[in-house]
């Protein structure tokens, strides 16, 4: 049976990075990591590191965006949560075999492999089920988290 290892990361939908990051780093402590722009999808994403957590802060670039979307409609908070997995073919197909709604799978070549599951099937939040490929794999999890970041920012 697959199983969750741990949450991998907490994504934050903000309406400007440059204005949560004072917050972030004044009231919470936390170590910026650094950001990206992904052009493809249209946000930027910063990380952040608090205590041995990851979150990355969302900021959509274009009203299509689905980070805009996402604070227009909700307001700033929660976007989704990653959670890696062990074997993530396995685990989608205990959640489907439950019912659940996924969808994004996505095979990463020597990063990661992921998909999405509807916040209907988890709770009310988007789950993000992540196994990491290949060197990924061992790396520390901040430095591989940025560094899959700059990989997606291509």
């Amino acid at each position: 049976m697959a199983s969750i290892l741990r949450v991998d990361h907490i994504a934050v939908a903000v309406p400007s990075i440059a204005e949560a990051r004072k917050q972030f780093e004044g009231l919470y402590g936390a170590v910026y990591l650094g950001q990206n722009e992904i052009v493809e999808s249209q946000y930027i994403v910063a990380y952040f590191q608090v205590g041995e957590d990851i979150f990355t802060l969302l900021e959509g670039t274009t009203p299509e965006s689905f980070v805009t979307q996402h604070v227009e409609k909700r307001g700033q908070g929660i976007q989704h949560m990653g959670v890696e997995v062990d074997d993530l073919d396995a685990f989608l197909a205990q959640l489907e075999d439950g019912g659940a709604r996924v969808s994004n799978y996505i095979v990463r070549e020597g990063v990661r492999k992921e998909a999405l599951i509807s916040p209907r099937s988890a709770f009310g939040i988007i789950l993000q089920p992540i196994e990491w490929l290949g060197e990924m794999k061992t790396m520390p999890h901040a430095e591989r988290i940025v560094a899959a970041g700059r990989m997606d920012a291509g």
